[in-house]
């Protein structure tokens, strides 16, 4: 499993995930998390806005601001 008589990270294969750790801060992995959700809820609501917010558990206006930050647009007639 080791080359010499410890086990190293490399070893582990765990350089990799210190490097991912290393690039990762609170405020990326959020705003993934809550662009992902609001994509699935929209998806399942055929982008009915007010049901979306419903099931997110915001207000209509505030799930306008997250698809506007997170760059996503309402289709017509939803």
């Amino acid at each position: 499993m080791a080359d010499g008589n410890r086990i190293t990270a490399d070893d582990l294969g765990l350089q990799a995930v210190e490097e991912d750790l290393e690039r990762l801060n609170l405020r990326q992995v959020r705003d993934e998390a809550e662009r992902r959700a609001v994509l699935r809820v929209l998806a399942r609501t055929n982008n009915n806005i007010a049901r979306a917010a419903e099931i997110l558990g915001v207000s209509r206006p505030s799930l306008y601001d997250l698809m506007n930050r997170f760059g996503l647009k309402k289709e017509n007639g939803s």
